[in-house]
C-alpha cells in the first residue's frame, strides 16, 4: 500500500501512440488521480522555437527559450498551461522538432523539476511520459509501461488525427522511437519494476482493467 503521507504517483511510460493518454484519463477517472502529460512541455518548447525562429539543434538558446518559459508562466503552470490548442502542438512542425528539443539534458532537468513540483501539490496522481518511472519519480507507488508495434501505433495516430497518410505517421513513429531510445539522457526504456503491456492486440477495455487491478493491487482504491 502506499505510504502514510507519501503522494501517490502513478507512472506511465511508453511510445508515442501506445495508448498512454486514453489509459491514463481512465485511471484518474476511476481513482480520482490528478492527470500530466509530460511531454506537452517539451511541445511548447519546440512550438514557440518554431514561432520564434530559434534553431531547436541550439542548446544554449532552447535552454534560454524554456527559462524564459518558465518564468512567464511562473513556474509550474507551465505544464498545465490551456494557452496552447492540441492540434497545433500536434503539427507536423512540432512532432519534427520535439525530439530535437527532449534530448537537451538542461531543458530535461527544468522540466524533470516542474513535474516534481507539480506532483508534490497533488495527493495523487498519474503522470505519462517517457522516463517518469526511470528518471522522474524512480519510487512510483505503481509503474506502467505500455508499447505496441510500430505499425499498430502509426494506425492508430492516423485514424486520431486523420491527416498524415499512413507511411508518413509510421516514419515518424519509427524516426520518434529511435530519438527517444537512443538519446544520451533520460532515454525511453521499461524500468526495471514497471508492469509491461503489449497494446497491439488488446482492447481499450483490457488495457484499462490490467492497468486498474495493478493499482488496486498497490492499494489505490477505486472512487465512488
Amino acid at each position: 500500500m502506499p505510504e502514510e503521507g507519501v503522494n501517490t504517483v502513478v507512472a506511465v511510460d511508453g511510445p508515442a501512440a501506445a495508448g498512454k493518454t486514453t489509459t491514463c484519463l481512465a485511471l484518474a477517472r476511476s481513482f480520482d488521480l490528478h492527470y500530466l502529460e509530460s511531454g506537452r512541455t517539451y511541445r511548447i518548447i519546440a512550438f514557440e522555437a518554431i514561432q520564434r525562429k530559434i534553431p531547436v539543434e541550439n542548446t544554449r538558446k532552447i535552454t534560454g527559450l524554456c527559462d524564459e518559459l518558465i518564468t512567464e508562466s511562473r513556474s509550474a503552470t507551465l505544464l498545465t498551461s490551456d494557452r496552447y490548442e492540441p492540434e497545433t502542438l500536434r503539427a507536423t512542425p512540432v512532432n519534427v522538432a520535439v525530439s530535437t528539443v527532449a534530448k537537451i539534458a538542461e531543458v530535461r532537468q527544468r522540466v524533470t523539476s516542474l513535474i516534481r513540483l507539480w506532483a508534490g501539490a497533488q495527493t495523487r496522481c498519474v503522470i505519462e511520459g517517457r522516463d517518469i518511472g526511470t528518471t522522474i519519480f524512480p519510487a512510483a507507488t505503481v509503474k506502467f509501461y505500455l508499447t505496441a508495434r510500430p505499425e499498430v501505433r502509426a494506425m492508430r495516430r492516423v485514424r486520431q488525427e486523420r491527416a498524415a497518410s499512413y507511411e508518413n505517421v509510421l516514419g515518424d513513429v519509427i524516426r520518434r522511437d529511435e530519438a527517444d531510445m537512443s538519446r544520451a539522457s533520460s532515454p525511453l526504456v521499461p524500468a526495471e519494476d514497471a508492469i509491461r503491456i503489449d497494446t497491439s492486440e488488446l482492447t481499450f477495455e483490457q488495457v484499462v482493467s490490467r492497468m486498474t487491478a495493478a493499482c488496486r493491487n498497490r492499494g489505490l482504491e477505486i472512487n465512488r
